[in-house]
């Protein structure tokens, strides 16, 4: 699954013996564990990273391999597990495929029902970025999609949302989408709600991806922008734009922030997991401190985040809508949040950061993705020359 090969263990299912089965470790290569019943051939247990459990049934119909999701352990006993498989191999001995069967009681589930009540329990199981899944969902697809049946969002319909996304966004963004898009219908027919077999996704060709974006604001385009946000009446959502710039973090590492991973006598903040899956602390310069001094001042009594959202417990949600208006009072073209966070970068190489510092600033896990800021440190090396030059053309002089 997922293009990784899992290995799957053999025993005979006992309720005590799948209680203890453990979580699929976080560092493994593929997402779930799974464990074959020796008891009921084709019975099948999938353990996540979480600890997740789920019944499937693997069985074979005119010669092509299926799965079903029987359900979720233990709210699906072994015992009802074991039953259902039964039927199913009942109904395949009188030549019904069960994935059919079943299929035709569900196809009418809507869109927003799959992603709210299945797609995202999985998401949140397997996938360290669920919440930008989750973003993407609420902010685009379910008020798009989310009261049509699955079976009724067709290619076109795709294609057409794929295109306006691509003309917001960089073509990478775009192909994340369509990404996400295909992977719910490929688990939707994995799990019996399109019989058909039919993935919308299928046939349409992917954005080019022209390496690394290089957009940089300039000094002049900084003050607009910072003069735009400084005008907006919605001062949260205005600051977290703002801590974009100031720090170089990752959108969600931002809008994410609680408080209780804030030191501001120490003027740090402490990312408990980031995109890597691991921990770092974050220096804050003295504009980011000026952000979560204000955002302090402002803080609602026990709210969590330092960028709430719209009820007590949530943070702020996608600030793209506020950063296309400031964009447009700034007159600025053909920027994207992302690209705060590269001009972080650049400015801190242009005063002389090594990309050793500015790995470790951006919380990049490797080297690699700091490599397409080097011409940056060649003009920074160039400039030290030039000056090394002057000073001794001076001194011959």
């Amino acid at each position: 699954m997922d293009g990784q090969v899992r290995e799957c263990r053999r025993f005979r299912f006992t309720q005590k013996a799948i209680e203890s089965l453990p979580q699929q470790p976080p560092d493994a290569r593929s997402r779930e564990a799974e464990y074959s019943d020796v008891e009921v051939v084709g019975l099948r247990v999938i353990v996540s990273k979480t600890g997740r459990k789920f019944f499937d049934f693997r069985y074979r119909f005119n010669k092509r391999k299926r799965v079903l999701r029987v359900g979720e352990f233990p709210s699906v006993s072994l015992k009802d597990a074991r039953q259902r498989v039964h039927e199913y191999k009942n109904g395949l001995s009188r030549g019904i495929d069960p994935l059919i069967e079943r299929g035709n009681l569900v196809s009418a589930i809507s869109f927003a029902e799959f992603a709210d009540k299945e797609f995202m329990p999985y998401a949140k199981a397997n996938k360290r970025s669920w919440k930008t899944d989750l973003g993407k969902l609420k902010n685009d697809l379910i008020p798009l999609w989310g009261k049509l049946p699955l079976s009724a969002i067709s290619t076109r319909d795709v294609q057409g949302l794929y295109s306006r996304v691509r003309t917001e966004n960089s073509p990478t963004y775009a192909n994340r989408y369509l990404a996400l898009i295909g992977r719910m219908f490929t688990l939707a027919i994995q799990w019996g709600h399109l019989p058909d077999g039919k993935n919308p996704t299928r046939g349409i060709k992917k954005y080019r991806e022209n390496g690394a974006r290089e957009r940089f604001l300039a000094r002049d385009e900084i003050d607009r922008l910072l003069a735009a946000l400084d005008a907006r009446p919605e001062r949260a959502t205005a600051n977290a734009i703002k801590f974009l710039l100031f720090t170089g973090m990752r959108r969600g590492e931002a809008i994410g922030l609680k408080w209780e991973n804030v030191d501001l006598e120490k003027a740090t903040v402490f990312l408990p997991k980031t995109k890597s899956g691991k921990t770092r602390t974050v220096m804050l310069n003295v504009l980011a401190k000026s952000v979560l001094e204000e955002m302090a001042a402002l803080r609602t009594k026990g709210h969590p985040y330092v960028f709430p959202g719209k009820t007590s417990k949530t943070h702020l949600a996608e600030p793209r809508k506020t950063f296309e208006n400031v964009k447009s009072a700034a007159g600025l073209d053909n920027l994207h949040l992302h690209d705060l966070r590269h001009t972080f970068a650049s400015l801190a190489i242009n005063q002389g950061a090594s990309l050793y510092e500015v790995q470790k600033l951006l919380g990049h896990a490797s080297s690699q993705m700091t490599q397409r800021y080097a011409h940056l440190a060649d003009e920074s090396l160039r400039a030290v020359t030039d000056d090394v030059a002057k000073e001794i053309t001076h001194a011959v002089a």
